[in-house]
């Protein structure tokens, strides 16, 4: 897991580009903090560079390993590539970044992992090609050599890299199937650029800040964020999950190609399998999937909330390993939601060490800036510090990998609006006696849940937000972009699943979940997010089976059945990832207020900011966007 960069002179007239690539790399120091390394190059020449890390490489078979330090570096190539190594697999010098291939016609920077690198290796092998490293960067890099662009479907893992090939004089960059690594770019007449995290363009000096409007009404408004590929910053690119990008650089063009998604691979596959053959398929891949996730040269960890998902992935890894594992717990105590006795269940039958961290208001506030940076784009609530803060419970435990659940309830069906698409779904087939019976079963897991299905019905037809909202946003602000209803049912369950992955839910968590660990300097591996095999099983089916007799996420419930405490497969409620922000935010009112005014927004109704309810929830979490804004703006030197 690391930090990648690079930039491609279109013109290199009056730019040192040496001190730009440097001043990127060092935005990223977070995110490797074990070696830094560069290069630069024509289409003939390469010299590899050091960074601020001391590093001593023997090695003199790797012509990827520098010899000088990027500061003697006094003119500029085509091209500069830099990397943040955070070593994981092979420690040695043999996996410094950026890497060549052995006769140096192509470069990579690569971030991730393909857990599958073993059997493509030994696949390659038999194809002729020779291996210096036990990294998966030099199997990316054989992997395109023997099967081009396409290499990327062969991969099972979190990717982000770039590729330079000089031959054939173009740039490939690719981004894993469900955007679990970042990757964004900047595309101007001078120049080509592309980095992990938006704040290297911003250090760098290659961006002037400021806020694309129609992300920032997306924010406020529809409650969404990089929910398209203009970024909340003007003038970067986000290069979309599933997608490959061509740099020519004959033509100066850039083209992307999606080359997966979910919606394409819906198949019916394994709907004749019986109940108990299916959940035994999911149980192995499932098992296979942590398997191939425990592939790693340092300790690996998990991340564990008490919910059945990060459960699962605890009980499954302390079988596998036989060891001491390390789990990480967030803990709200003498709050109703705190989950603390269901993962002290978890870590007591495995024998576990468990740490626990209690986020608190102090806290938060005096770490806020250092929250909102390491996210790169505002953050909807609190629950984004309590990740934060397992993650650094983890780095204090020098554990530098851990395993989290991200994905699995958009996989299996673990929210209540899950249940609505069921039913949808059944009502639509004009089986009436059965969703009614199913909505009655839900009971044990949704209160009411009659009373709950007409209200979610009133709500897909009315924005029953759009009151709060003109009473704190302008209405100019308001119109000036599309408002769109929060909730969207759909009359099938897959479906509602695909729009929870790509449009509402998972896209922002995985970008949270990639930010809280790698400002730690943490790897997160999410199996549930970036495991092919297991993704594609659990669309190769009629939905409606992944609740059953009122239970969510019935399927892995039932799969990891024998291995979890009782008194966590029983659980029926729905926690998520919570804080006691709605306590917070009455507490802390008058400091949101004060530095809401202070900012003197033009798209604040300031008229009616003293008459906003503190008991109402909606008005709290846009005055919570509101405040976390002005910290946005201060700690990116917008205003």
């Amino acid at each position: 897991m690391c930090g990648i960069a690079g930039i491609v002179l279109k013109q290199a007239a009056g730019f040192n580009a040496g001190e730009k690539i440097t001043l990127m790399s060092r935005a990223m120091r977070h995110r490797g903090p074990d070696g830094e390394g560069f290069v630069m190059g024509d289409f003939k020449t390469f010299t590899p560079y050091s960074g601020e890390i001391t590093q001593t490489f023997t090695r003199r078979d790797l012509p990827y390993l520098p010899k000088n330090n990027i500061n003697t570096c006094n003119t500029d190539g085509h091209f500069l590539f830099a990397h943040r190594r955070l070593a994981i697999i092979d420690l040695s010098e043999s996996g410094h970044q950026p890497m060549c291939s052995a006769d140096s016609k192509l470069w990579i920077t690569f971030n991730g992992e393909i857990y599958n690198y073993i059997e493509l290796r030994e696949d390659l092998k038999t194809k002729g090609h020779v291996f210096l490293s036990e990294s998966d960067t030099e199997v990316v890099i054989a992997a395109y050599k023997e099967w081009g662009t396409s290499c990327v479907e062969k991969f099972n893992g979190m990717w982000a890299f770039c590729i330079f090939d000089s031959e054939k004089q173009i740039y490939f960059a690719s981004r894993d199937r469900l955007g679990v690594k970042p990757f964004y770019y900047l595309n101007t007449p001078e120049l080509f650029a592309f980095a992990s995290e938006q704040k290297a363009f911003v250090k760098a000096g290659l961006i002037t800040v400021g806020i694309n409007n129609k992300a920032l009404h997306n924010y406020l408004v529809n409650s969404v964020l990089e929910s398209e590929e203009q970024n909340f910053f003007n003038n970067i690119t986000e290069l979309w999950p599933g997608t490959n990008l061509i740099y020519e650089v004959s033509k100066n063009h850039v083209s992307t190609h999606s080359y997966f998604h979910l919606k394409n691979h819906l198949t019916l596959t394994n709907d004749r399998l019986s109940e108990q053959e299916l959940i035994d398929k999911i149980n192995y891949s499932l098992e296979m999937a942590v398997k191939l996730r425990l592939r790693s040269d340092v300790e690996v960890g998990v991340c564990l909330s008490g919910g059945i998902d990060s459960s699962a992935l605890a009980v499954i890894i302390s079988e596998l390993t036989g060891k001491p594992l390390h789990c990480f717990t967030s803990v709200f105590r003498n709050q109703l939601f705190n989950e603390e006795k269901f993962a002290d269940s978890v870590t007591s039958k495995i024998k576990s060490k468990h740490l626990k961290t209690e986020p608190t208001l102090e806290g938060f506030l005096l770490e806020v800036d250092n929250l909102v940076y390491s996210q790169d784009v505002p953050i909807w609530d609190t629950s984004t510090y309590a990740q934060f803060k397992v993650m650094a419970l983890a780095k204090e435990a020098h554990v530098k990998v851990v395993l989290d659940g991200q994905g699995a309830d958009e996989l299996f069906g673990g929210y209540h609006h899950h249940f609505i698409a069921k039913w949808n779904n059944l009502i639509k087939q004009g089986r009436l006696l059965n969703a009614f019976n199913d909505m009655k079963a839900s009971g044990k897991t949704i209160r009411q849940p009659f009373l709950f299905f007409a209200k979610e019905g009133i709500k897909k037809n009315y924005n029953v937000n759009r009151g709060h909202l003109e009473l704190l946003l302008n209405d100019g602000f308001i119109k000036g972009h599309p408002v769109k209803n929060p909730t969207l049912y759909f009359s099938d369950l897959n479906e509602q699943l695909l729009s929870d992955i790509y449009d509402t839910r998972l896209k922002s968590f995985l970008k949270c979940e990639d930010r809280c660990g790698m400002w730690h300097s943490v790897e997160s591996r999410t199996p549930f997010s970036d495991d092919i095999e297991l993704i594609e099983l659990l669309f190769s089916f009629n939905a409606n089976k992944k609740i059953k007799n009122g239970v969510s996420k019935y399927l892995l419930r039932e799969a990891v059945k024998d291995r979890l405490p009782a008194e966590i497969y029983s659980r029926y409620d729905k926690k998520g990832f919570e804080t006691p922000m709605q306590k917070w935010m009455i507490e802390m009112r008058p400091r949101v207020l004060a530095a809401i005014k202070n900012e003197n927004f033009d798209f604040v109704n300031y008229a009616n900011l003293e008459r906003s309810n503190p008991n109402n929830v909606f008005q709290n979490k846009l005055l919570f966007k509101l405040f976390i804004l002005s910290r946005w703006n201060k700690v990116f030197g917008a205003t």
